[in-house]
């Protein structure tokens, strides 16, 4: 099977703001679009809310609770890094009102405007993104998956260097090539993450 080198410059990434994977992940994408070589679409898929319909457990998903996504497509990606990059760096927590307007400041959103949103938010978009991800067969964060319907969940331990983003990234779309891979693992077992 031969993949259009188009397919591969907009993959669509699921990803949860909560999982230090998904962020690592982030910022290794980062680096790959600023070389100019991707222009990923970040879709919601939430982990808890996985979880919480696997295990059969009560409550109400996440969606309905509080939230906000800001317009645009740039915008969005300011405060989704913002955000990630609170919970992951700065260790604060991520369900947070306030971690969220900090996150806003940080991107730089018009926060008048972001607090007006705030009182009438609209997270169905969340929640036909995670069903849309569950359809897909993704189960955890981050999962990059190609227009032409292949998919691959990653852990990185580290955020590769900006000098080697792209070389990871056309490894692990390499493997396009071949349709008789469908999945690549490690072992975590005692040796194997780091320490």
């Amino acid at each position: 099977m031969r993949v259009a080198s188009d397919d591969l410059r907009r993959p669509t990434v699921y990803f949860d703001f909560l999982c230090p994977w998904a962020y690592r992940g982030a910022m290794w994408l980062k680096a790959v679009e600023d070389a100019a070589r991707i222009n990923p679409e970040w879709r919601f898929f939430s982990l808890s809310e996985n979880h919480r319909v696997r295990e059969g457990q009560g409550g109400r998903p996440v969606w309905e609770g509080e939230g906000q996504a800001p317009e645009g497509d740039q915008a969005y990606d300011r405060f989704r890094q913002a955000l990630q990059r609170a919970r992951h760096e700065g260790y604060l927590k991520a369900d947070l009102l306030e971690t969220h307007r900090q996150a806003a400041a940080t991107a730089g959103l018009d926060l008048e405007r972001f607090h007006r949103d705030l009182a009438e938010v609209d997270l169905t978009p969340l929640a036909e993104e995670h069903a849309e991800a569950v359809r897909r067969g993704v189960f955890g964060v981050p999962t990059l998956v190609w227009p032409n319907g292949r998919s691959y969940y990653l852990k990185i331990t580290d955020v590769p260097p900006a000098d080697r983003a792209v070389a990871l990234y056309d490894a692990i779309a390499g493997i396009h090539a071949f349709d008789q891979v469908i999945e690549i693992k490690t072992p975590e077992s005692e040796g194997t993450l780091p320490g």
